[in-house]
Protein backbone atom coordinates (compact mmCIF):
# COMPACT_ATOMS: atom_id res chain seq x y z
CA UNK A 1 0.00 0.00 0.00
CA UNK A 2 1.33 3.62 -0.84
CA UNK A 3 1.25 5.83 2.13
CA UNK A 4 -1.22 9.16 1.23
CA UNK A 5 0.33 12.09 2.71
CA UNK A 6 -2.20 15.42 2.71
CA UNK A 7 -1.91 18.68 4.18
CA UNK A 8 -5.08 20.01 6.11
CA UNK A 9 -4.25 23.55 4.78
CA UNK A 10 -4.66 22.42 1.06
CA UNK A 11 -8.12 20.04 2.15
CA UNK A 12 -10.15 22.80 4.20
CA UNK A 13 -12.09 24.97 2.03
CA UNK A 14 -14.36 27.27 2.93
CA UNK A 15 -17.31 28.76 0.92
CA UNK A 16 -20.17 31.99 1.86
CA UNK A 17 -22.88 29.90 0.23
CA UNK A 18 -22.68 26.89 2.75
CA UNK A 19 -20.87 24.31 4.76
CA UNK A 20 -17.94 22.35 2.97
CA UNK A 21 -17.53 18.89 3.03
CA UNK A 22 -13.75 18.24 2.02
CA UNK A 23 -12.86 14.68 1.42
CA UNK A 24 -9.24 13.65 3.10
CA UNK A 25 -9.33 9.95 3.00
CA UNK A 26 -11.63 6.88 2.58
CA UNK A 27 -10.93 3.25 2.51
CA UNK A 28 -12.95 0.28 3.23
CA UNK A 29 -12.82 0.65 6.53
CA UNK A 30 -12.42 4.41 7.15
CA UNK A 31 -13.76 7.84 5.71
CA UNK A 32 -12.28 11.11 7.16
CA UNK A 33 -13.27 14.28 5.64
CA UNK A 34 -12.75 18.15 6.71
CA UNK A 35 -15.98 19.81 7.52
CA UNK A 36 -15.53 23.68 7.34
CA UNK A 37 -18.24 26.03 8.14
CA UNK A 38 -18.15 30.03 8.09
CA UNK A 39 -19.68 32.34 10.98
CA UNK A 40 -23.74 31.38 11.07
CA UNK A 41 -23.66 28.54 8.81
CA UNK A 42 -24.61 24.69 9.64
CA UNK A 43 -24.66 21.31 8.46
CA UNK A 44 -28.35 19.61 9.22
CA UNK A 45 -29.17 16.91 11.48
CA UNK A 46 -29.02 13.58 9.79
CA UNK A 47 -28.45 9.85 10.78
CA UNK A 48 -25.58 8.17 10.06
CA UNK A 49 -26.79 4.33 9.45
CA UNK A 50 -24.32 2.24 9.31
CA UNK A 51 -21.34 4.42 10.90
CA UNK A 52 -20.20 5.56 14.30
CA UNK A 53 -19.08 9.47 13.59
CA UNK A 54 -15.91 10.71 16.07
CA UNK A 55 -16.12 14.62 15.63
CA UNK A 56 -12.83 16.62 16.39
CA UNK A 57 -12.76 20.15 16.40
CA UNK A 58 -9.44 21.59 14.91
CA UNK A 59 -10.30 25.47 15.25
CA UNK A 60 -13.30 27.29 16.73
CA UNK A 61 -16.26 26.49 18.60
CA UNK A 62 -19.15 24.95 17.31
CA UNK A 63 -22.32 23.77 18.67
CA UNK A 64 -23.35 19.86 18.05
CA UNK A 65 -26.71 18.40 18.23
CA UNK A 66 -26.16 14.66 18.69
CA UNK A 67 -29.94 12.88 19.56
CA UNK A 68 -31.31 14.70 21.81
CA UNK A 69 -28.38 16.90 23.30
CA UNK A 70 -27.19 20.11 22.69
CA UNK A 71 -23.31 20.33 23.19
CA UNK A 72 -20.56 23.79 22.69
CA UNK A 73 -17.40 22.04 21.58
CA UNK A 74 -14.08 24.07 21.34
CA UNK A 75 -10.47 23.13 19.93
CA UNK A 76 -9.13 20.31 20.90
CA UNK A 77 -12.50 18.51 21.74
CA UNK A 78 -14.34 15.88 20.52
CA UNK A 79 -17.81 13.84 20.64
CA UNK A 80 -18.85 10.22 19.30
CA UNK A 81 -21.81 9.78 17.50
CA UNK A 82 -23.02 6.32 18.03
CA UNK A 83 -24.75 4.44 14.59
CA UNK A 84 -28.29 5.73 14.15
CA UNK A 85 -28.03 8.57 16.28
CA UNK A 86 -28.98 12.21 14.71
CA UNK A 87 -26.31 14.68 14.51
CA UNK A 88 -25.54 18.36 13.16
CA UNK A 89 -23.17 21.06 13.36
CA UNK A 90 -24.27 25.22 13.56
CA UNK A 91 -21.19 27.48 14.01
CA UNK A 92 -22.89 30.55 16.06
CA UNK A 93 -19.22 32.01 16.92
CA UNK A 94 -17.79 34.93 14.97
CA UNK A 95 -15.21 32.52 13.98
CA UNK A 96 -14.60 30.44 11.29
CA UNK A 97 -14.95 26.50 12.36
CA UNK A 98 -13.20 23.72 11.24
CA UNK A 99 -13.60 19.86 11.81
CA UNK A 100 -12.41 16.67 11.81
CA UNK A 101 -14.76 14.00 10.70
CA UNK A 102 -14.16 10.42 11.02
CA UNK A 103 -16.79 7.59 10.04
CA UNK A 104 -16.12 3.84 10.47
CA UNK A 105 -16.95 2.12 8.59
CA UNK A 106 -17.55 4.87 5.54
CA UNK A 107 -21.45 5.99 5.44
CA UNK A 108 -23.07 8.51 3.60
CA UNK A 109 -21.22 11.08 2.68
CA UNK A 110 -23.88 13.78 1.07
CA UNK A 111 -24.57 15.95 4.38
CA UNK A 112 -26.61 18.84 3.66
CA UNK A 113 -26.42 22.50 4.61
Amino acid sequence: MENSVKDLKQVAHFSEDAANINSMFKSDQLQMDVLSLNTHQYISPVVEPISDIIYFVLRGEGVFEVGDEVLVLTRNTSVLVEMGVSSGIINESDEQLTVLKMAAPPGIHNLSS
